[in-house]
């Protein structure tokens, strides 16, 4: 039976993972976020002050055991300094020195949340959920080695947990196929990364013990995640925080889901490259909820 992780537990996670493929609550950062909601904006401190914030983050980074509270405020006071280094195109290097949680998929997540209000994991989780099935079923996808390796998974578990993990995966890995984008831009399954840009590597996707997923930008490693939930959030955010322009070849697929973590209303907004039935069903969710 797992464990209810207490907050500090599951922020640690953020930087050493856990382990893949057991049942985790999809409102883990709402629970966690529910304090960036309407922060005002920190006033301008003088260079010296955010010297001292700087350093101290950068010496909290090294512990085992941080303290998160402190991490949050100390990262709202910074967010001024850090959003003008991205808006002048500091190299990303530069960035992750001096701000070294943003390595960390909660500050990725929370940093995207004071950007854009939004709860990047909850909506991405939901966008999986909703639209694994559909994704699965489109003939586009019926030969391609990710779904062949997902049926042949699928046969040696019973689980319902683990055949939805399984399915959410792999509609994850095929959203490219979907669209007819580049999927190299997206994500290097069992390969190397090849990608200057945001991008995923994923080993092992269906192996419940030895999958992992991790966020690449300049073929460097940013962050390790802990499932595909959490990857694509971080894809998307990456691109957000960093403010990295989304290539031609990967653009239908982020339009998509971003029109969808936004909750854009306007069907044009949508991709339009989709079967009938799928983009029926893209279009009718712009207008509920």
């Amino acid at each position: 039976i797992p464990i209810e992780d207490d907050e500090q537990v599951l922020r640690n996670k953020c930087k050493f993972g856990h382990r893949r493929g057991q049942s985790r609550k999809s409102s883990f950062v709402e629970n966690t976020l529910d304090d960036v909601q309407g922060q005002e904006e920190p006033a301008r401190l003088k260079g010296s002050a955010m010297d001292l914030h700087i350093k101290w983050l950068n010496r909290e980074y090294m512990k085992t055991q941080r303290n998160w509270e402190e991490v949050d405020n100390r990262m709202n006071v910074t967010i001024e300094i850090r959003r003008k280094m991205i808006s002048d195109k500091a190299p990303l290097k530069d960035i992750l020195k001096l701000f070294p949680f943003l390595r960390c998929p909660y500050q990725l997540f929370r940093e995207f949340q004071l950007l854009t209000h939004m709860d990047i994991y909850k909506k991405t989780v939901e966008i999986l959920e909703i639209y694994s099935e559909n994704i699965l079923s489109l003939y586009v996808v019926r030969n391609n080695p990710i779904n062949i390796m997902l049926q042949e998974n699928l046969k040696h578990h019973t689980e319902e947990d683990v055949l939805k993990y399984m399915k959410m995966t792999a509609a994850c890995l095929l959203l490219p196929e979907v669209f007819g984008d580049d999927s190299s831009l997206f994500a290097a399954v069992n390969e190397e990364v090849k990608a200057v840009t945001p991008v995923l590597e994923v080993k092992n996707p269906f192996n419940m013990n030895s999958c992992e997923f991790a966020l690449y930008i300049e073929r460097e490693e940013l962050a390790q995640l802990n499932d595909c939930s959490m990857a694509l959030a971080a894809l998307v955010a990456a691109f957000h925080v960093f403010d990295i322009p989304c290539p031609k070849r990967i653009h239908r697929t982020l339009n998509f889901l971003e029109s969808l973590v936004f909750e854009v209303r306007n069907p044009a907004s949508l991709p339009t490259l989709l079967k009938t039935g799928f983009l029926h069903m893209v279009t009718l969710s712009a207008h509920t909820e």
